[in-house]
């Protein structure tokens, strides 16, 4: 694939790499990053137009330049490229997270926007590539597999068939089909998952993976059924088995957990071999903070990582994968998307030029982000049914007295698995006046106008101590996901989350003590990022007075995947109070119990 250029552009093109015309940019005294060799070596780059015309030693040449910038040996990198990322949770919608990621370095990202298409279908899809038409981030599109993500065990305010994916694979700016996370499904040969894989193959794009330690057989047939990559690594054996197969590994580093520490280490020992990197989801504080591509960079060189080959990892073999053969590097007939960085270590971004165009000059960004979705009338997505405090409860399977229950037991890691635990049961329900310390109600509350109520568990690990913490970003189908201590403060926050159209509330004593309102579909909002992580600072704050841990992410964002049937092991669905990821099957919230209350 290449890029708009025309053959009269071309040919103007290579008279500028002749020096038969003037250069509009020359670049000079920088270390340039090579990413075809892994060397950083001092380089002069010259730009015409949209493209680069000439990579040359210092001085090697006569240079004749419209401009000349002053690199003062600063290193110049190729435009970062994110190979798999959903803009959704960065809470903002595409031009304020162009404005963001720009910041960084990042010049291109191919989006999956599957959390909106979960909410309002293609409508979602469709509005996201009009909402980042004409920024000067590059923003490419993968169109979701797995909507909802598991069919039959959920429901999403929209249901993607084959046909529908190979209707939006022919939008434009669509260049792969989205992370296949059903993959039991994939094994099982779903005559729907197997159907949207061939149109992908049909139309020529890449077939996204989403795999977590699928493994041996399995992951074999997984492979075997078109599938290209995959971002879900958890651990050496993850990786190295993935990149064996021919799946090239998207290692990514984002806000709601860090595999590097499993991953990297036993992944380094490989004599010769590429990754992509990646950051899947950033939430609008670390974007502003942290960084984005740029810090997934600067992590895996800790691993002893050249940081020429972790910035060749991303840029050069994202575009490589992807087929976009005119980006990806700093050489003539490029795209020039090139990043001045202050460093290799800390790889704060100075300056970066998108598409010939410098968008960020001395950390600054050159002017604003017009937004194509500013002004544009938004409808509220959060329709519930008429809710009361009995929704929120446990029938008792023996009356009254301690019974066995299995529980959601949320790891630190983000993972879950079931545990048995012994709760008291009080009028015929399960008491929430006496609960075990870390033991809290978890409510999967229908939003996209379902009939049926809400499906009820229990949740260990979360932390909650007292009141509730509810919100409608719940991977990936997006119903409302609430957790809490009594069932009067969960139903405050549910009934303010469809006053507000969405986002995270936090309801203590039945009032409410912190909101993040994101009225695009409950999951992004249409104010910069700045203001958005000022307000998701406030919330954690007020989240973790109430005890919600951290669990290596923070704590806005703790829960946001309970919901969501593909991550090991155990979830919650509107359909299912527990799920079983693996085997794809409900499970028993009870132990056979006697009438004493002990198990059988």
């Amino acid at each position: 694939m290449f890029h708009d250029i025309t053959v009269e552009a071309r040919r103007h093109l290579v008279a500028a790499a002749r020096g038969a015309r003037p250069l509009d940019v020359l670049i000079r005294d920088i270390r340039m990053v090579n990413v075809f060799t892994c060397e950083i070596r001092r380089a002069d780059i010259g730009v015409f137009g949209n493209r680069i015309a000439l990579v040359a030693d210092p001085g090697a040449f006569e240079i004749d330049a419209r401009a000349v910038v002053d690199g003062a040996g600063r290193i110049a990198a190729p435009g970062l490229i994110d190979p798999h990322l959903h803009i959704e949770s960065s809470m903002v919608d595409p031009a304020h997270y162009a404005a963001a990621v720009l910041r960084h370095g990042t010049t291109t990202v191919i989006v999956d926007p599957h959390e909106i298409a979960n909410v309002m279908g293609k409508d979602g899809v469709r509005l996201m590539i009009e909402g980042s038409e004409g920024l000067p981030l590059r923003v490419l599109f993968a169109i979701p597999s797995c909507v909802p993500a598991v069919l039959g065990h959920e429901t999403a305010g929209a249901r993607f068939a084959p046909e529908d994916v190979a209707e939006m694979l022919a939008w434009p700016r669509v260049i792969a089909v989205a992370e296949v996370m059903d993959y039991v499904g994939v094994g099982r040969g779903d005559p729907r998952m197997l159907g949207i894989i061939d149109a992908g193959i049909r139309a020529g794009k890449v077939i996204q993976g989403h795999a977590p330690a699928l493994v041996g057989r399995d992951l074999v047939a997984y492979k075997a059924a078109g599938i290209e990559n995959d971002h879900e690594l958890r651990n050496a054996r993850d990786a190295v088995e993935k990149l064996r197969l021919g799946l090239t590994p998207f290692v990514k580093l984002g806000s709601h957990a860090n595999h590097l520490p499993n991953v990297m280490p036993e992944l380094a020992k490989i004599p010769r071999f590429d990754v992509a990197l990646c950051t899947d989801d950033v939430e609008p504080s670390d974007l502003l903070h942290v960084g984005h591509l740029n810090r997934v960079v600067r992590e895996v060189a800790k691993y002893g990582i050249d940081p020429a080959r972790a910035l060749r990892w991303a840029s050069l073999i994202p575009a490589q994968h992807y087929n976009l053969r005119d980006l990806g590097a700093i050489a003539p007939g490029y795209v020039a998307d090139i990043v001045l960085f202050d460093g290799e270590d800390s790889l704060e971004a100075t300056d970066v030029m998108a598409g010939g165009r410098w968008v960020v000059r001395d950390g600054a960004p050159c002017e604003p982000v017009t937004d194509p979705l500013a002004g544009r009338a938004l409808v509220n997505t959060v329709r519930i049914n008429t809710l009361s405090e009995d929704d929120f409860a446990i029938p008792s399977p023996i009356g009254d007295g301690p019974v066995t229950a299995n529980i959601i037991a949320l790891q630190p890691n983000r993972t879950t698995r079931m545990e048995a635990t012994t709760v008291p049961a009080r009028n015929g329900r399960i008491d929430s006046d006496t609960l075990p310390a870390d033991v809290v109600f978890i409510a999967v509350v229908p939003r996209h106008g379902q009939a049926h109520p809400p499906s009820v568990a229990l949740l260990s690990g979360i932390g909650l101590q007292r009141g509730a913490f509810a919100h409608t970003v719940a991977h990936d189908s997006h119903n409302i996901l609430v957790t809490g201590k009594n069932s009067a403060d969960m139903l405050a926050a549910v009934r303010r989350l469809a006053e507000i159209g969405g986002g995270f509330t936090l309801v203590d004593g039945g009032r409410i003590v912190a909101e993040v309102a994101l009225p695009l579909a409950g999951l992004m909002s249409l104010k910069p990022v700045a203001d958005v992580s000022a307000e998701v600072e406030i919330f954690n704050a007020a989240a973790a007075s109430l005890g919600i841990r951290t669990l290596a992410t923070p704590p806005i964002v703790a829960g946001t995947g309970l919901a969501l049937p593909v991550v090991p092991q155990i979830r919650i669905t509107d359909l299912h109070p527990l799920f079983d990821v693996g085997t794809q099957e409900p499970v028993p919230m009870f132990a056979t119990a006697m009438a004493d209350g002990t198990a059988s």
